[in-house]
């Protein structure tokens, strides 16, 4: 017989283990994500929610909840941890017209996400946790027809949420929190530089890159109402989060082994490289951006014991976003002193790179996400869903930045749900045990660009796979 002071001993064995686990997972999570180039809201923090296409407004039933409602955590009782990743490929394409040629960007993703909750009181119940929502990254094949524009580009955004759920009256939760919100982007274009008044053979390609970072705050809210028990609809309110960003642009010739000279005001000649490097001088950018408002809507349906349908409606206010536009703090003669008007006037170069940017007039947009989840008996779950996201762009708004295009989305997983025994002694139950598998594939629809001068067709592709896992104490 086991006392229970010998009980107690035996089940704090393998917890700290699995914290540990749990604390390098939340590691793991804060690796700077990679996303393709033409989304960027395609993430799915948890690979339940995930593998039902996204539809988890309405069922909100484990510890991610805190991304997608976070009034069913009022529901949830003890303390829970899940950590969750995913990892994939996007492929990109853009062709002109004909046999013009083609060019592609195909970064990897890496994104993690971990979420805790705790009911310290019964129906209350406080939560904590970091995601990734709005993120991704481009990288087009060197030399492209769009450097002019845009050569490699990224967004990334951690949001740090803590919210207090209560169920008000029985079946009926509300919650609220605020999102601390840390953004960086980077940006690298090309400028082609020639001199008006003592021309070159061709231009030179300056590297232009941009790197900036800005915090902000946000607010959610949201609402989850158990009809019936076979019946349960949810809703989410994430407000917008406007980032002033701050940081350099920093400029690079192409060809710094140039021996090409061009005359000088104050001496016989002037190497060309040592010219753009006089001319471009180092600058402190600002810029800024809004994270979207979002409006999400769910009905979950449980029309046999087995069986639970799901469906969401978000919309998502892009058209507050702003334009991918950066100035330096510096103007007019300002923003490099030592190029004086003298040297201005004598090369016919004026100092006209204070502003760089693209006008991407992105809209509002509606996606739909349905989910199916059939159980085979008390703890395994199958799961398969679908989603249509529209562009946040037109033809004429579609930009190497941001070719945004309508997806497809289609899903499958796996789910496991229940006790997790310890290894040591005689196995007794020490909690309980979430794990989801998903796999997901994202077919962009073809659209082209009517942009002056980058009249290319886009298309795009994206397999991603992913993982969570959590515990039940």
């Amino acid at each position: 017989m086991i006392t229970s002071r010998s009980r107690s001993a035996r089940t704090r064995g393998p917890v700290p283990a699995l914290a540990l686990g749990l604390a390098l997972a939340l590691t793991m999570a804060l690796v700077p994500a990679r996303l393709g180039a033409d989304d960027f809201s395609f993430y799915e923090p948890s690979p339940r929610a995930a593998a039902l296409g996204g539809a988890f407004t309405a069922r909100a039933d484990d510890a991610t909840a805190l991304f997608y409602n976070p009034a069913g955590l009022a529901f949830l009782g003890s303390f829970r941890i899940k950590a969750n990743f995913a990892f994939g490929r996007r492929a990109t394409t853009a062709a002109w017209p004909g046999d013009g040629g083609a060019f592609r960007t195909e970064p990897s993703e890496f994104l993690g996400s971990i979420s805790m909750s705790w009911q310290p009181l019964k129906r209350v119940t406080i939560a904590t946790g970091i995601f990734s929502p709005f993120t991704y990254e481009s990288y087009w094949t060197p030399s492209w027809s769009g450097e002019t524009v845009n050569e490699r580009n990224r967004l990334r955004s951690l949001y740090f949420r803590t919210v207090v759920a209560v169920e008000v009256v029985k079946g009926l939760s509300l919650s609220a929190g605020i999102d601390v919100v840390s953004s960086s982007m980077r940006w690298l274009h090309m400028i082609p530089f020639n001199i008006p008044n003592y021309p070159l053979p061709r231009d030179l390609a300056i590297d232009s890159s941009h790197r900036l970072h800005g915090t902000g705050l946000g607010f959610v809210a949201g609402a989850l109402w158990k009809v019936i028990p076979a019946v349960q609809v949810g809703a989410r309110y994430q407000h917008g989060v406007p980032i002033d960003y701050a940081g350099s642009n920093i400029f690079k010739a192409d060809l710094l082994t140039s021996t090409a000279t061009v005359p000088d005001p104050h001496r016989p000649s002037r190497r060309v490289t040592d010219l753009v490097d006089f001319y471009y001088a180092t600058q402190d950018v600002t810029g800024r951006l809004t994270l979207p408002r979002e409006i999400a809507g769910g009905i979950a349906v449980t029309p046999l014991p087995q069986l639970s349908l799901y469906l969401d409606l978000q919309w998502d206010r892009w058209s507050d976003f702003g334009d991918w536009i950066f100035s330096s703090v510096n103007g007019g003669e300002a923003l490099n002193p030592a190029f004086t008007p003298e040297y201005q006037q004598f090369y016919g170069l004026e100092l006209n790179y204070g502003t760089q940017g693209v006008a991407l007039a992105l809209r509002d947009t509606k996606d739909i996400k349905a989910g199916l989840e059939y159980r085979f008996g008390r703890y395994i779950a199958l799961r398969a869903g679908y989603a249509h996201a529209q562009s946040s762009v037109d033809e004429a708004g579609r930009t190497p930045v941001y070719p945004d295009l309508d997806r497809n989305v289609y899903s499958f997983g796996f789910g496991y749900e229940g006790p997790l025994f310890s290894v040591w002694g005689d196995g007794e139950r020490v909690s309980d045990l979430s794990f989801d598998l998903f796999i997901r594939y994202a077919a962009g629809v073809p659209g082209a660009s009517s942009l002056p001068g980058f009249e290319m067709g886009y298309d795009s592709g994206r397999l991603t796979f992913g993982v969570g896992a959590g515990l039940v104490f």
